[in-house]
């Protein structure tokens, strides 16, 4: 083979592999785009399946849903929230007071806007790991959880953001911040 022939096979082959990884980029995309779908039609079943108050703020389209700012879920006796719930990127108010929430879904750190969390008067235990990484909170209610237990570095977190100004409530005769 002389070396022509070689440059020009290398060649088609660059030529191959580039369209295969441009095919598996557009693959790939597809596959996003359709995670995406069934994540928000699941999160929207979610609401459907489990708000029993009338006055209850959740988004009940795409579109809305996409965009939220503010849910307000207080009060419709919840166990659990969805994971996918972490998706809402957008999202700067969370209420979820009132309820009987255990555990709150890992991934809570994707909630990136969010400066309003309301967590009073629910049964957890723990609070995930990737809250400490919550840097916009001005307001995060944890009060009236009998059961909660917050590690070393969570309790470190809280000193911090009531140190930054946030508005921390908490069971005073259970957690130590300092005051």
């Amino acid at each position: 083979m002389s070396n022509k022939e070689l440059i020009s096979i290398s060649k088609d082959t660059n030529v191959l592999l580039n369209k295969s990884k441009d095919l598996l980029d557009i693959t790939k995309n597809i596959l996003s785009k359709k995670d995406n779908i069934d994540w928000i039609q699941i999160l929207l079943k979610w609401f459907e399946d489990n708000i029993i108050q009338e006055k209850t703020l959740y988004p009940k389209t795409k579109t809305e849903l996409l965009e939220a700012r503010l849910i307000s879920l207080k009060w419709n006796r919840l166990k659990d929230i969805p994971s996918e719930f972490m998706n809402l990127q957008k999202l700067e108010s969370l209420e979820l007071n009132n309820n009987t929430i255990e555990t709150l879904p890992e991934g809570i750190e994707n909630l990136i806007s969010l400066k309003h969390l309301n967590l009073n008067i629910n049964c957890l235990k723990t609070l995930p790991r990737g809250i400490i990484k919550l840097n916009k909170l001005e307001y995060l209610n944890i009060k009236n959880n009998k059961y909660l237990e917050l590690n070393e570095e969570q309790t470190r977190w809280l000193k911090s953001l009531k140190n930054i100004g946030c508005e921390v409530i908490y069971d005073k005769y259970k957690f130590n911040l300092g005051e």
